[in-house]
């Protein structure tokens, strides 16, 4: 996957489903993720690390991992 890296910590890397429902999140909270295809390019991490440091979230470093997806639900 195009730029894809190594998830943090003990984090699993998140499924192509995952991906895709980040990325309708970051969208519809206003955030350019360049689609919702399930990819994880610069667009989108791009979109998820302006997200994360916006939630106060750190590190804000662009990863699609849980902690990103239960500040998009609202958490």
């Amino acid at each position: 996957m195009p730029g894809w890296r190594s998830p943090p910590g003990s984090e699993r890397a998140p499924t192509l489903a995952e991906v895709q429902e980040k990325q309708k999140r970051l969208t519809a909270a206003g955030y350019d993720t360049g689609g919702t295809d399930g990819r994880v390019g610069n667009l989108t991490k791009l979109a998820a690390r302006n997200f994360q440091q916006k939630a106060g979230l750190v590190p804000a470093d662009g990863y699609l991992g849980l902690k990103l997806l239960a500040k998009l639900w609202g958490g």
